[in-house]
């Protein structure tokens, strides 16, 4: 395939939503706000900034294929790795920051929803 139809294998790029065109108007206005406030007030404004995010931490996570690659000889066996599952005992994180680092971390209770309150 490679060497007579000069055809490669790629993999499709992830994106995180698809939005609307009013929901991409509307991130361009606001990027355009924050971007106008520090440009009025500097670095004093990036102080200001704190960040909220949430993730899923499991008790096991396996090593992805291309974590585990070698370079070798063409001679060489493949390394053997057993296929392990992801663990089922996960938590629901909370974390918050800001320009210099983490200021706070929150665990969800097992069973509980996160909303904006």
């Amino acid at each position: 395939m490679t060497e007579r139809l000069y055809k490669r294998r790629i993999t499709a790029r992830w994106i995180p939503r698809d939005l609307s065109e009013e929901q991409k108007c509307r991130r361009i206005e606001i990027a355009q706000q924050l971007l106008h406030r520090f440009r009025e007030e500097g670095k004093e404004f990036l102080q200001n900034v704190v960040a909220i995010d949430e993730t899923w931490i499991r008790d096991f996570e396996p090593e992805l294929k291309s974590q585990s690659s070698e370079w070798r000889d063409k001679v060489s066996p493949r390394p053997k790795k057993f296929k392990r599952d992801q663990s089922n005992v996960k938590q629901m994180m909370i974390f918050a920051y800001d320009c210099e680092g983490v200021i706070m971390t929150d665990r969800v209770p097992s069973g509980t929803t996160v909303t904006a309150a």
